[in-house]
């Protein structure tokens, strides 16, 4: 599944959404069904991570970890991929 994250939205909330999405569960009730996103990834580390491009001149990259099943992946162009 693909899902890509509004510029507005950071993208610990993005791949929030596409996990709630994927997997049929509320967002509020993820932590409880899947435990905490901070027990995968640092949310502030993945937020800014790729928050401006233009200012850090990254042209490639992307970052991946395990949460709720799914492989997760978000990359510079703020696409979140989840592979079961």
């Amino acid at each position: 599944m693909n899902y890509q994250a509004d510029p507005e939205q950071s993208l610990s909330e993005a791949v929030l959404e596409a996990v709630a999405t994927a997997t049929d569960v509320d967002q509020i009730a993820l932590a409880d069904e899947f435990g905490p996103l901070y027990h995968a990834v640092d949310p502030s580390a993945l937020d800014s991570l790729f928050h401006d491009r233009c200012e850090t001149d990254r042209a490639v990259g992307s970052v991946t970890f395990e949460y709720a099943g799914f492989l997760v992946s978000v990359d510079r162009t703020r696409q979140v991929t989840l592979t079961s």
